[in-house]
């Protein structure tokens, strides 16, 4: 086996573990700027974008000759390859590229023609990607379009080390497994509506007063429920107004519902006459 062997497993592993970090670094950075004014944020989300993209380029590209992704797998490109051309070249077709089709969408979304274009040319790539995965797949070389382009090789770092899995690990995630089947078997069972009320009695959190009122309906009158102003007026005896979708979404999740501000229960779902 030769000393800068790379398995294919590990190519693609590298490209997913570069897409999630991607993701994780853009949600910490949108909820650091999440208090500021409302539409500020989406107004520079490309310049946002560009900057977190050239960043991580940046500190594993140019200064590493390899993703972060890569990294953590010992993988790296060749160094030889990746001279001040191809890396300026690297740069625009990963990050400039991608800010320009930001730029384009959000900005000049008037321009139809150039909607098209962008369409048309994802289209393509698309194409050229799938094409690609399977020349991967048989030669085991360049997994990326952009690899395939600037003819980029890669090697591993710890020379040809297999890939291992500890016991220790296909342990707990046999152990994972099978609870989050139990989880999805047992979730959709339980009413967790029926639960809460039950427990809620049980803790005595509210009244029980079983009082009937009468019930006012104004143009003020607002959702027991929902707390908004009341839509298709509905009541369930009480002097309580509810909105049609709410009492009813309520009385299908649970038949033994209560009023969630005086504790009623009772089998009445009727609309209410505002008085004439």
């Amino acid at each position: 086996m030769k000393a800068n062997f790379v398995p294919r497993v590990n190519q693609l592993d590298s490209i997913q573990l570069d897409n999630e970090i991607v993701n994780i670094l853009k949600e910490q950075v949108y909820s650091v700027l999440r208090n500021l004014p409302p539409g500020l944020l989406s107004r520079f989300q490309p310049e946002i974008n560009l900057l977190t993209s050239s960043a991580l380029w940046n500190f594993s590209i140019r200064k590493k000759y390899a993703t972060f992704g890569q990294q953590m797998l010992s993988i790296s490109y060749e160094r030889e390859q990746l001279g001040t051309g191809k890396l300026k070249a690297h740069y625009a077709l990963t990050v400039a590229l991608g800010y320009l089709k930001e730029l384009v969408q959000f900005r000049l979304t008037g321009v139809t023609f150039l909607q098209r274009m962008i369409t048309i040319v994802e289209n393509c790539l698309t194409c050229l990607n799938f094409i690609n995965f399977f020349r991967f797949l048989r030669t085991g070389r360049k997994p990326s379009l952009v690899d395939y382009v600037l003819r980029l090789d890669h090697r591993s770092i710890d020379g040809a080390k297999r890939r291992t899995i500890g016991y220790s690990y296909m342990t707990r995630e046999l152990i994972w497994a099978g609870f989050m089947e139990l989880l999805g078997f047992t979730v959709p069972i339980v009413n967790y509506h029926a639960l809460k009320r039950r427990l809620r009695n049980l803790l005595k959190l509210e009244s029980g007063a079983q009082e009937v009122k009468k019930i006012q309906l104004d143009t003020g009158s607002r959702c027991a429920y929902c707390n908004e102003r009341v839509t298709l007026p509905h009541h369930m005896g009480c002097g309580h107004v509810f909105c049609y979708y709410c009492l009813q979404g309520n009385l299908l999740a649970d038949s033994g519902f209560q009023c969630n501000v005086c504790d009623f229960k009772s089998g009445i779902f009727e609309k209410v006459v505002a008085a004439g």
